[in-house]
């Protein structure tokens, strides 16, 4: 009974207008280390907080982007690092991006759930369905090995406006990588791959990503 008066309330509750809404996911599957997992969350703190993302997400575009983190793994294993946060001034980036940097790893997942993630990212768009553009962005490094297939996942986010990027990390098999996320995971008029050359290259290459995908008119493009 609570459950469903939670979920009642939820559902009654205004959808929060904002510029674009953001869903930033990261991969803990078993591939990925201890070290890996810490590069992938200070190197998107770090970016977050880069005076070139700052300045696309607070200053002075008009109304506010809203941010949502969280890791992934199998294909039912989804944790919240940082729920949904309209950043409204810089303290309030500041205060998402201390959030994500401080977050401790729960535990390895066995298999990489990608299609598991994309299914999670679509019920939390739909509390932020006043938001001019929705963005999820999914960061791997394996191909997807645990429940749906992302092929069949990504359409229903689609129908509903939202753009999937990828931002591969892998070393030897990066090419590889690529044409899956290409074939596989993205989607949308605007949607792209970034690429980064292992975890110690996340930082730089999540930066290079918000960097296009935070211009303004991203989505139509």
């Amino acid at each position: 009974m609570i459950r469903i008066l939670m979920l009642l309330t939820i559902l009654a509750a205004p959808a929060q207008a904002c510029r674009q809404a953001l869903i930033l996911a990261l991969d803990v599957s078993s591939s990925v280390s201890q070290r890996e997992y810490e590069l992938q969350r200070d190197g998107l703190a770090g970016a977050l907080l880069d005076p070139q993302i700052k300045d696309l997400i607070i200053g002075g575009t008009g109304n506010e982007v809203a941010i949502f983190v969280f890791e992934w793994g199998d294909y039912n294993y989804q944790r919240v690092l940082l729920n949904w946060t309209l950043i409204t001034g810089e303290a309030a980036l500041q205060g998402a991006a201390t959030t994500v940097a401080s977050t401790q790893r729960s535990g390895p997942t066995r298999a990489t759930g990608i299609g598991g993630a994309m299914g999670f990212a679509q019920a939390r768009f739909a509390e932020m369905r006043g938001c001019t553009v929705h963005t999820l962005d999914i960061s791997g490094d394996g191909k997807n090995n645990s429940g749906e297939r992302p092929e069949f996942m990504r359409g229903a986010l689609a129908d509903r406006g939202v753009t999937i990027n990828g931002l591969v990390v892998a070393t030897r098999d990066i090419a590889e990588m690529s044409a899956y996320y290409q074939s596989a995971v993205i989607i949308g008029p605007a949607a792209f791959v970034e690429t980064a050359a292992g975890f110690e290259d996340y930082g730089r290459a999540m930066k290079r990503k918000l960097l296009r995908e935070l211009l303004p008119g991203f989505a139509a493009r």
